[in-house]
């Protein structure tokens, strides 16, 4: 019965979430939407930030699991925003709110795995240091969340793949002149 109330808690929360933003939803929305208690709602979540921090965890692990292997940093940076568009309209009502700082933590996440996930097929062992691996896992991780990041506060609506195409090609090009030393 537990999991069965925390999936109708989820559905309700997703629900509402899709038609106004997360400031606006309240605990007694959620609970009049899919008939339980308030007690009920506090029995499986300490606050609305507990219940979003959960919903997103798992929709990374879904994310994660259904990437197992990443061949390229362009599909790093899709993978990170196939997590946003799963639901666009939620994910842009978090965003867009006081809940930012969870949304931001899971997405960082979904960077993360992916792009260690990218470097344990595409990067050679011993081509760089266990250290300096970590290093550039961590700035792969930076550069597409904050791509997605930027894709997000622009309302979604340009096309974050050529962008960062178009800047993994300008870099490669950096490096090839010599400019960056």
């Amino acid at each position: 019965m537990s999991q069965l109330t925390q999936k109708a808690i989820h559905n309700s929360f997703t629900k509402l979430l899709d038609s106004k933003p997360i400031d606006r939803i309240t605990i007694k929305d959620i609970t009049d939407d899919c008939g339980i208690s308030r007690n009920t709602f506090y029995y499986h979540y300490a606050d609305l930030p507990a219940l979003v921090e959960e919903m997103l965890m798992e929709r990374a692990e879904e994310l994660i699991k259904a990437y197992p292997s990443i061949d390229s940093l362009e599909e790093c940076v899709n993978v990170g925003a196939q997590f946003v568009l799963q639901n666009k309209r939620a994910a842009n009502h978090i965003y867009n709110s006081s809940h930012r700082y969870i949304y931001e933590r899971c997405l960082m996440k979904v960077c993360r795995a992916v792009v260690a996930e990218y470097f344990e097929i595409a990067v050679p062992k011993g081509s760089f240091s266990a250290e300096e691996r970590e290093l550039l896992i961590e700035y792969y991780k930076c550069v597409s969340f904050g791509i997605i990041a930027d894709w997000c506060d622009k309302g979604m609506r340009d096309d974050y793949s050529d962008s960062f195409k178009k800047l993994l090609d300008l870099r490669r090009k950096m490096l090839a002149t010599d400019y960056i030393k």
